[in-house]
């Protein structure tokens, strides 16, 4: 995967996206799965867990906020869902608006 500066939204290159009474949304959390993609390829695929979410990423924020901005990631076809188990919730990057 790959981040074209020319296709990110200015809230990203300006570093103010949590700074925005709407964050996170859908696209911040991709964003940011993203970026995990380009740093370390070996390690992260594309898939995400709301379990790394929430641990890792985005802790301030309410479980609830979390699964309704990716809802809206699978509603645009931007991400699928892999695994809806109860505790192992988990999703593929299937298209990368930032490329």
């Amino acid at each position: 995967m790959q981040i074209n500066q020319d296709n990110l939204p200015i809230k990203y290159i300006m570093g103010i996206e949590k700074d925005l009474p709407e964050y996170p949304t859908g696209f911040d959390i991709l964003y940011k799965e993203i970026q995990l993609c380009v740093r370390m390829p070996d390690r992260h695929k594309g898939n995400f867990t709301l379990h790394a979410l929430k641990t890792y990423r985005f802790q301030e924020t309410e479980e609830s906020k979390l699964l309704d901005s990716i809802n809206d990631l699978v509603n645009l076809g931007i991400v699928e869902t892999v695994n809806t188990e109860k505790g192992k919730l988990s999703w593929k990057i299937i298209q990368n608006p930032f490329q």
